[in-house]
């Protein structure tokens, strides 16, 4: 690697940070990092893992889905389906050939013969004939109503029990009201309009009928709906279904349905073709009326003009007339001035808006087309040139140099100068270039419209003449054999459809639903519950999933720490593994993340409690620590900090003591016990005051002074909605980590604090995502995989001739 320059990864875009002295400002903030990318929506691992983790719910839901289902089929009554076929047998087919002898047209197209099947000009009648308006209880009651018939002016619809007893019925509501009285043979229900006589033979040993009537229309609208059409493309053959739980019922409906299907087609044909005929002679006459009326006009005109001068031209064969130069002429200056005067009022807004304040920008300028090309527009150009040259080196040097330095005054007044005076005057004057031109040009227009309407008129008074005669002409032969066809098709009309195959009771039912219902419901709460899965997942306020890191938040995924088990089973050496693994991936990304030009201070931090960011500092401390790096750990939480505890050594003094000057940097400093390179500096005495003591100098001063003293510097800081000290401490290190940790830390609240960051000169290196379980959307996230040394060696040293030894040498740490 010797030679190289290291880049670092990619990471959250910050805001720049101010000048420190001896730092470049292109070391500072993102400068050389890729941006963070584009939001992208759900991906299927994280439906996956939504899935999963809801799985007991799902199975709960589809459990009861499936149990619905099968206590639905219950009330699954039989259906079976009548079938019956109609040819469509025409003089024009379907397909629009002609055949046969001169006939009607087809009277509808493929889609008009299925709406009139379903119109209720089809469908009253047939309910009306089979009395399908009303439907006993028990099937076997059928035939007792079969001249069942309704006064739809008194109507009233419901559910109504017929009780028979000694010779005698009374017509009863479901409801218990008496509404007709009589003896067995007599008209039964007319005070609510039926018109209903049963055989008294029908009604003997009966005692109760039950029966509902609905209205014809009502009747018709649920027969319609249970229909089935179906017209293959190109084919005359229309296949008609009807599915209900009478077999016997089914088959009468629809051939009634096709027979009255025929006939209203037939009387339609019929009624149509005389229609037609009758129209056409109607036409025909007004036609002949207007042909001798237009050659009246043009006899008239010729004998009235045959003595004034003719304007008709004689063209030679084989020698094509060329257009009138003056057209060419007119129609071309038109154009121009149109984009003269368009060009030159676009700069006068320019112009005009540049003297209420606003500054004449080249792209403004040259959007306008005439001023790319014109020659006469060459100094406008020029100066627009040179004005974007100076806004450019004016950007340029204060990228450098403050307002107040010479060279920046004198560019702004160059820039200045072109704005005010030399630009707006170079465009003021090429407008008035292109006012001339306009008004030259729109006297030559003017010419060119006097010698155009000095044409004759009377040529094309003539032309008109002729073509109305012509036209008359032409539409008179048309009315005259469309006529003729007309009447010889009204006298052999012969209808378009017939029947083919009538419908027949069916033998069996059409097909058990009772499979498909169970499945459906099952299939329906089987969607339910990954839907309502997936929900409460979007729902779920907590940070789960690595792509809300990296595209919800812009974040560079540091590194993962593995969740391990802590319910007082024993650990096994797998779950070490991985964790030293993690660190050690950890301490790499932040180490090659980190400006290889500065001292190596981060401050790690968490948007809120419990994220872990004191386990991730202190083992991340102690892993730069076993590479052979001189690490400090600072306590930064001076307000909950338990890193001496942790450590076992003493909590004061410490970093509060030294920044209010009570205690010197030796006094602070505690090697600790985990390793010799770890130094420990703890928070101190807790005081109510001393977080304001993160806003002094001496918190600067003492990370610039361990930076240059140590390899790494980390700094344990509070959560970020813990108040101001995150940031402080972020601030002065110049680097952050975000330690977010699965199903505790919020999505929100991390997100509104990285807002806050984004306004601070803090370099966000990226995340570090604690108590991951490797499975799902992690599981490639894991640096472990079972491949480790199967005995321990010792470690040799390696020599470079000097009799040092490299072995302990910190990659990129300074000796």
């Amino acid at each position: 690697m010797s030679g190289q320059q290291i880049q670092p990864v990619a990471s959250r875009d910050v805001a720049l940070e101010p000048y420190r002295e001896g730092a470049p400002p292109s070391d500072w903030g993102g400068g050389g990092q890729e941006a963070a990318p584009e939001p992208k929506g759900p991906s299927l691992g994280r439906y996956l893992a939504a899935v999963n983790r809801f799985k007991w719910l799902i199975l709960v839901i589809t459990a009861l889905g499936a149990a619905g289902g099968v206590f639905a089929t219950r009330f699954i009554t039989p259906e079976y389906e009548v079938q019956a076929t109609i040819l469509l047998e025409q003089g024009t087919g379907v397909n629009g050939t002609a055949s046969g002898p001169i006939q009607g047209e087809q009277l509808l197209k493929a889609s008009g013969w299925q709406d009139l099947l379903r119109s209720y000009t089809i469908a009253d009648p047939v309910v009306t004939e089979l009395a399908l308006f009303v439907t006993p209880a028990a099937d076997a009651d059928s035939l007792l109503f079969r001249g069942f018939r309704v006064d739809q002016s008194r109507l009233r619809a419901g559910e109504y029990l017929l009780k028979l007893a000694g010779g005698r019925y009374t017509l009863t509501s479901k409801a218990g009201l008496d509404f007709d009285s009589g003896v067995v043979g007599d008209s039964i229900g007319r005070p609510v309009g039926f018109s209903w006589q049963p055989a008294p033979a029908q009604l003997t040993d009966r005692k109760e009928i039950a029966f509902s009537v609905q209205t014809p229309r009502e009747a018709s609208i649920a027969l319609i709906k249970r229909l089935g059409l179906k017209l293959e493309s190109g084919s005359n053959f229309l296949f008609l279904s009807l599915t209900g739980p009478s077999a016997g019922r089914l088959a009468t409906t629809l051939n009634a349905w096709v027979e009255q299907f025929v006939a209203v087609a037939t009387a339609l044909k019929k009624k149509n073709v005389a229609s037609v005929a009758g129209i056409l002679e109607g036409q025909l006459d007004y036609t002949a009326r207007a042909l001798q009326d237009a050659e009246s006009a043009l006899e008239s005109f010729r004998v009235r003009t045959v003595t004034e001068p003719s304007e008709r031209q004689t063209v030679q064969p084989g020698i094509e007339m060329t257009t009138s130069p003056v057209f060419a002429n007119f129609f071309r200056d038109k154009v121009l001035a149109d984009s003269y005067q368009r060009d030159r009022e676009a700069l006068e807004r320019i112009l005009a808006e540049s003297k209420q304040g606003s500054v004449i920008t080249r792209e403004a300028v040259l959007s306008v087309p005439m001023v790319n090309a014109d020659p006469a527009a060459e100094d406008l150009r020029k100066f627009l040139g040179e004005q974007a040259e100076r806004e450019f080196s004016l950007r340029r040097l204060r990228e450098s140099y403050t307002d107040e330095f010479q060279k920046v005054k004198d560019e702004q007044a160059a820039l200045s100068a072109l704005r005010s005076q030399s630009v707006p005057m170079a465009l003021d004057a090429y407008i008035n270039q292109l006012k001339l031109r306009e008004r030259n040009l729109t006297a030559t227009i003017d010419r060119s419209s006097k010698d155009l309407r000095g044409i004759p008129s009377r040529t094309i008074e003539e032309q008109r003449l002729k073509r109305q005669v012509e036209m008359s002409a032409a539409l008179y032969q048309s009315l005259s054999l469309k006529t003729a066809e007309a009447k010889l098709a009204d006298a052999a009309t012969v209808p378009d459809v017939r029947i083919l195959d009538p419908a027949v009771v069916p033998s069996k039912q059409t097909r058990n639903t009772k499979p498909v219902i169970i499945l459906g419901a099952t299939g329906a709460a089987l969607g339910f519950a990954l839907f309502l899965a997936i929900v409460l997942d979007q729902l779920d306020k907590r940070y789960r999933y690595p792509e809300q890191v990296t595209d919800d938040l812009g974040l560079f995924v540091l590194g993962v720490v593995p969740l391990i088990d802590s319910k007082g089973r024993k650990r096994s050496s797998g779950q070490a593994a991985q964790v030293i693994e993690a660190f050690r991936t950890i301490r790499m990304n932040v180490r090659y993340a980190a400006d290889p030009n500065r001292p190596f201070t981060i401050t790690i931090t968490s948007p809120g409690p419990a994220d872990g960011k004191s386990l991730i500092s202190s083992n991340l401390a102690l892993s730069f620590a076993e590479s052979g790096a001189r690490t400090l750990l600072i306590d930064g939480d001076i307000r909950r900090g338990e890193l001496a505890k942790t450590f076992k050594i003493p909590a004061k003094p410490g970093l509060v003591e030294y920044l209010d000057g009570t205690a010197l940097i030796a006094e602070v400093l505690h090697p600790t016990d985990a390793h010799s390179n770890l130094t420990l500096l703890p928070g101190g005495a807790r005081r109510r005051r001393a977080p304001e003591l993160l806003a002094t100098p001496r918190l600067n001063q003492l990370i610039n002074q361990m930076g240059a003293e140590y390899d790494v510097v980390i700094v344990d800081s509070p959560p970020l909605g813990a108040g101001f000290d995150a940031y402080a401490l972020a601030t002065a290190t110049g680097n952050m980590a975000l330690v977010m940790r699965a199903g505790v830390t919020d999505r929100k609240m991390a997100a509104a604090k990285m807002a806050v960051v984004d306004s601070l000169p803090v370099r966000v290196m990226g995340a570090l995502l604690n108590s991951i379980a490797m499975t799902g959307a992690y599981q490639y996230y894991s640096n472990y995989q079972d491949y480790v040394a199967t005995d321990e060696e010792p470690i040799g040293r390696i020599s470079d001739g000097s009799g040092r030894d490299t072995n302990a040498a910190f990659p990129g740490a300074r000796s």
